[in-house]
């Protein structure tokens, strides 16, 4: 590993102590955060399967977690539900440079490649509060929409050898991403959402986990806003086809 990586190891190790006296002004924003780093169970097939224990309803949102054999981190997922149409849903998904505006702690996104109008390899660098480094990583997402159902899928990987790493942020190398958007009738979408990936560095599992609760909850309302946008609320993409 770059010997850079040691060195910001060797620094979170040390301000480990300092966390707990920092917990109050870090905790608007890093334990929200965290709930995005569940360490990584790679399975798409099995994501949604048994094990998930609801962890907080709120705001007509419900968040889950669930046990991961070998680690002490959970696997996240939430449910909820919106008015769109799948289009709009579309377009907000494929349009990297605006993670930034709804992505909890997001603060650089930006296209590396785009292979097709349903798939792209992108970066994203995650802004973390001191006295952690930031972190980044390189995913290759794909966009499909199931035949029958007409639900939209943005699926993502970790890539993280596509990207040079950069001095003083942490390359997260696992992550698994996937939303599903399910058309439930009178103007309703139904959405499902699984994460598991791996922070790095020296973030003890308690922290990571006790995180998971909140998070979704500030991605969501603001996805929620965001859609409503003209460039958003108006779009037609023509691989999506509409629900009756």
């Amino acid at each position: 590993p770059p010997a850079h990586l040691h060195e910001r190891e060797i620094k979170e190790n040390l301000n480990y102590r300092a966390l707990s006296y920092y917990s109050n002004q870090m905790n608007h924003r890093l334990l929200p955060l965290l709930l995005f780093f569940s360490l990584l169970s790679y399975n798409a097939f099995s994501q949604w399967g048994d094990g998930w224990a609801l962890k907080k309803n709120k705001d007509g949102i419900k968040v889950y977690v669930r046990e991961v054999e070998g680690t002490d981190i959970k696997e996240l997922r939430f449910q909820t539900e919106l008015e769109a149409s799948l289009s709009s849903i579309a377009a907000i998904l494929t349009n990297v440079e605006g993670f930034d505006d709804w992505v909890y702690s997001s603060v650089k996104s930006e296209t590396i490649r785009k292979i097709s109008d349903t798939e792209v390899l992108y970066y994203t660098e995650i802004d973390f509060p001191w006295p952690m480094s930031n972190r980044d990583l390189v995913l290759n997402t794909r966009f499909w929409q199931d035949p029958h159902t007409l639900a939209i899928h943005s699926q993502s990987f970790s890539r993280h050898t596509k990207k040079p790493e950069i001095d003083g942020i942490i390359r997260m190398t696992k992550a698994d991403i996937h939303w599903i958007f399910t058309p439930i009738g009178n103007g309703k979408v139904a959405v499902d959402y699984f994460l598991s990936s791996d922070p790095g560095g020296s973030i003890p599992a308690w922290m990571v986990n006790f995180a998971a609760d909140q998070g979704p909850l500030l991605t969501m309302v603001k996805f929620k806003e965001e859609i409503e946008k003209s460039k958003y609320k108006n779009a037609k993409l023509a691989f999506v086809q509409e629900f009756d």
